[in-house]
Formats: structure tokens, C-alpha cells, sequence
């Protein structure tokens, strides 16, 4: 009875199998799906959407006021937690503060423990 693999063969069948394990690896990372759009007779890439829900926050009729007597907005996240906008006197660029203790008088569902 012939052999069916020769000795040499052992070789390519690990290279093979390195091979495939490889491709299986990346295959979620090549199969990616794409978002376009159809504006006429072009069609345009859409940026994926983050899991965060950015940009959905909802101003309340709240204030807050510092230590240094400045007020500010209370505004609730997308997740309903509540937080002010404040500039950073380094960089001039805005950013969020986050108020727990504000948060849990104002919209005591978005604290509670899951």
C-alpha cells in the first residue's frame, strides 16, 4: 500500500494548518461591514457610530453653583447622569463635570446599583 503523505509533507501540512488557524483569526477583523450612503450618483462612507450614545444629553431647568459662585447648567447624559460644562483654563477647550450627588436627587434611577 502507498503512503499517502511522503515525510516532506509533514511539513507543509503544519505550514497549512498555521495557516488556516490564521486566516480564522482575522476574519472578523477583514469582514467588517460597511455603511454607505447614496446621494445621487455618489456614494459616500459613513463613520461608523460608537456604542456611546454621543451628543444625546438633555439640558435640565437645574443649575449648579461652585465654590467660586459661578453657575452652570445641569445638563443629564444619554445614561441620565447629571453633569455641568465647564472650560479648562489650560487648554480653553470644554469639557464635562460630573455630579453624583446632584445626579441622585435629580434622576435617582440612573444610580441605582444593577
Amino acid at each position: 500500500m502507498k503512503k499517502f503523505f511522503k515525510s516532506d509533507d509533514g511539513m507543509y501540512l503544519i505550514l497549512i494548518g498555521i495557516m488556516l488557524i490564521w486566516g480564522l483569526l482575522f476574519m472578523p477583523v477583514l469582514c467588517k461591514a460597511q455603511n454607505v450612503q447614496q446621494q445621487g450618483n455618489t456614494f459616500v462612507a459613513i463613520k461608523s457610530q460608537k456604542t456611546k450614545q454621543q451628543g444625546q444629553e438633555t439640558k435640565t431647568v437645574y443649575t449648579y453653583q461652585d465654590s467660586k459662585g459661578k453657575v452652570y447648567s445641569i445638563y443629564l447624559s444619554a445614561s441620565g447622569k447629571a453633569f455641568i460644562k465647564k472650560v479648562s483654563q489650560k487648554t480653553g477647550k470644554e469639557y464635562k463635570q460630573y455630579l453624583p450627588e446632584v445626579g441622585r436627587k435629580i434622576n435617582p434611577e440612573a444610580y441605582k446599583e444593577k
